[in-house]
């Protein structure tokens, strides 16, 4: 069905643009720069070169044709003077005051004919010169360009014989528009530089806000951090220090009830505890044993939770040797731990050293509950270090990867029902990650089970 509308149509033109410059779009995208200070830039050379181009058109097409026309005219009228002065004065005499008043040499060549046929402008200076001597002289004439940069050779067929004027290239067109170009350089550097200045001193507070907000992400917080800059950057940036000191103030809160929570709580599953080891042996004694256990690991777990997001300063971590040491203490349960290091073992990161060595203990102990062998690998490379923990359990379904993640999430239908636990493991560790700026992804291992890659950024990393 046709459209009838101006409505219709209208939206069938738009759509069809649409779909014609979104790829245009897309591709312009991707060459634009992101950085705003580029960008920024752009913005403001753009229209001054735009600007120059039209200025450079009209001076050229306009001003320096206009003038050069002018000086060409010029030259004709005094080679049309001289021209009927040699009917009655000496070509001697006109030779020394052309040459005294008008910087113009002439001389009479040997007889020979002049092929108007050849006659054909190469440039702008032949093309004016050309269309002057056609309006003003009745005699044939030939110009030469082009055997001197400075001079241009003119033959005019007089009464007398052909004559040869010399003419300088500066009594025929403009010799100075270099200095309008010159200016034109000069002043947009001149604007440019000012610019650059001027924009430095406006992003540089956007800068401060970007990298305080990244340090609070990864765990540090700059201390004196104040709104510098335009009202909108300094409103931005306070509300970026009370939305810090909110969260501040939520993760301390979470912490203290937690752990209020975890140690009010200790006391009497410990006392609970010991009236059950008196009566070791007894029916039922043993199973209540075991859920008084998982109770308080599940507490100790929850308190380890809360304590992710610590004051803990950062230090210099030898990897190779953390992880190392990780397996030591976890090679009394578990043998089948494997361990593939970079060449170089000395590979240092300034991070939270409890709090990541946490994290890989936390790894470990899940693999370790579902499966028989684990394989570490630590991988470093210019954009990031990676260490990927994976074991031949019965892994994760991929839907439920994102599920995982996630605090008090038990994925019972892929783990033993029967391995007591809190739902907590992976989700601690994503936090510790996060808190230093990396991230945490699962998929399938090659092994069978599971795989968790965690990828640190290349801050103060060295390999020594």
């Amino acid at each position: 069905m046709a459209p009838n509308s101006k409505r219709e149509r209208l939206y069938l033109k738009t759509k069809l643009i649409m779909k014609i410059d979104l790829p245009i779009l897309k591709a312009l995208k991707k060459i634009f720069p992101n950085g705003l200070y580029t960008r920024s830039l752009i913005i403001i050379i753009t229209p001054i070169v735009i600007l120059q181009a039209i200025l450079t058109f009209v001076f050229i097409e306009r001003h320096w044709e206009l003038v050069t026309k002018k000086l060409s005219s010029s030259v004709v009228s005094e080679i049309g003077m001289m021209i009927d002065m040699m009917e009655n004065t000496d070509l001697k005499i006109i030779s020394v005051n052309a040459k005294k008043f008008y910087d113009i040499d002439l001389k009479l060549l040997p007889e020979q004919n002049i092929d108007i046929e050849k006659i054909s402008p190469k440039n702008l200076v032949e093309k004016t010169l050309n269309q002057e001597l056609q309006k003003k002289l009745n005699e044939k004439f030939s110009i030469n360009d082009l055997s001197n940069e400075k001079k241009v050779i003119i033959n005019v067929e007089t009464k007398n014989g052909i004559v040869e004027f010399i003419v300088p290239r500066r009594n025929v067109y403009a010799t100075n528009s270099h200095i309008f170009l010159v200016w034109m350089v000069i002043s947009s550097i001149l604007i440019l530089s000012i610019a650059i200045l001027f924009l430095r001193q406006q992003i540089k507070p956007i800068e401060k806000l970007a990298k305080a907000a990244e340090s609070f992400g990864i765990g540090k917080k700059i201390e004196n951090f104040k709104p510098t800059g335009a009202t909108e950057v300094r409103k931005a940036a306070d509300a970026y220090i009370k939305m810090q000191e909110r969260i501040e103030k939520f993760l301390e809160q979470r912490t203290l009830m937690l752990a209020g929570v975890s140690h009010d709580l200790r006391t009497p599953l410990t006392r609970i505890k010991l009236q059950l080891e008196m009566y070791a042996g007894q029916k039922g004694s043993e199973d209540l044993l075991k859920d008084v256990n998982e109770m308080q690991y599940m507490l100790e777990t929850y308190l380890d939770f809360s304590q992710t997001v610590s004051s803990e300063e950062n230090t210099r971590v030898n990897l190779n040797q953390l992880i190392e040491n990780i397996i030591k203490t976890s090679q009394e349960e578990l043998k089948s731990i494997t361990f593939k290091s970079p060449k170089s073992k000395n590979l240092v990161y300034d991070c939270k050293h409890i709090a990541l060595k946490r994290c890989i203990i936390n790894l470990i102990n899940n693999a370790k509950a579902f499966a028989n062998q684990v394989l570490i690998t630590l991988d470093n490379n210019k954009k990031d270090i990676k260490i990927v923990i994976e074991d031949n359990g019965p892994g994760i379904p991929q839907k439920d990867y994102e599920k995982a993640l996630k605090p008090f999430q038990r994925l019972d239908s892929s783990r033993n029902q029967n391995i007591a636990g809190s739902g907590l493991g992976l989700s601690i560790s994503q936090e510790i990650i996060n808190s230093i700026g990396g991230s945490i992804k699962l998929s399938k291992s090659n092994l069978g089970g599971l795989k968790v890659t965690i990828t640190l950024p290349p801050r103060d990393t060295l390999i020594t």
